[in-house]
């Protein structure tokens, strides 16, 4: 990288991409290699291996170039000095509105333009190919360095408040596992309170039956429910059979 300096401009020459050797035929692969993703902008699809934002927009982090940066922020800065607002663009009548867009733009930097008529330079140009950072041969001047700065800013706030987003996520994430666990202790002690209260009726139910064996087999019935035996009574027919037995 070298830079040069002038008397009114300052100039920075980035260097030229290695060239890729072309393989002979002998070498060439079967499959062809696909093209590094990371070199891509994730809204235009044009390479930007020199620079390229990391951007949180609606929730999702995208790689952008320079110039999606900006056509996908058109609140956030004024299209023609580039400055960056940070969430507080300038208040009527200080700004005028494009007629086309969210864009806004200082007052004085759009000139003499009516309200109504004011059109931001993407909507005003005819081209849909349009870059607010149209680099060429690889060189910087301070008119690329302008937007190229603005981009870096609305691409850092927009890291800060995903960072505070993520923060505020995981927090919520470590207050619900703390519910859950809590949740999971509360049913895991209400199994165990009914586990015992049946242990504690199978055992006392086993204890009833034990007394009623008891008091089948030691003859503590009164002979006038079904299936009652009188014991006594039963020995004392025993007993009279054996004294009327004739002797020989």
């Amino acid at each position: 990288m070298t830079m040069t300096l002038s008397r009114n401009n300052i100039g920075i020459n980035l260097p030229a991409a290695t060239a890729t050797p072309t393989p002979t035929p002998s070498a060439k692969p079967n499959n062809p290699i696909p093209t590094n993703p990371s070199k891509e902008c994730g809204n235009c699809g044009s390479h930007s291996g020199y620079f390229l934002h990391q951007v949180r927009l609606l929730g999702i982090l995208r790689r952008l170039c320079t110039s999606c940066v900006l056509r996908l922020h058109p609140g956030s800065f004024c299209p023609a000095c580039f400055e960056f607002y940070n969430g507080s663009p300038p208040q009527h009548p200080n700004r005028i509105a494009c007629s086309n867009c969210s864009s806004l733009a200082h007052s004085h930097c759009a000139g003499g333009t009516f309200l109504s008529s004011y059109l931001c330079p993407p909507c005003n140009c005819k081209d849909s190919s349009f870059s607010f950072f149209p680099l060429k041969d690889n060189k910087i001047d301070k008119t690329l360095a302008l937007p190229l700065l603005c981009a870096a800013k609305i691409a850092a706030s927009s890291m800060e408040k995903a960072a505070i987003a993520a923060r505020a996520e995981a927090v919520k994430k470590a207050h619900d596992a703390v519910l859950a666990r809590k949740r999971a202790t509360e049913a895991l002690e209400h199994l165990l309170y009914v586990t015992i209260q049946q242990e504690k009726a199978r055992y006392k139910e086993n204890e009833n039956a034990k007394v009623e064996d008891m008091d089948v087999n030691n003859g503590d019935g009164d002979g006038d429910g079904d299936g009652d035996i009188d014991v006594d009574l039963v020995r004392h027919i025993e007993d009279s059979l054996v004294k009327d037995e004739p002797i020989d």
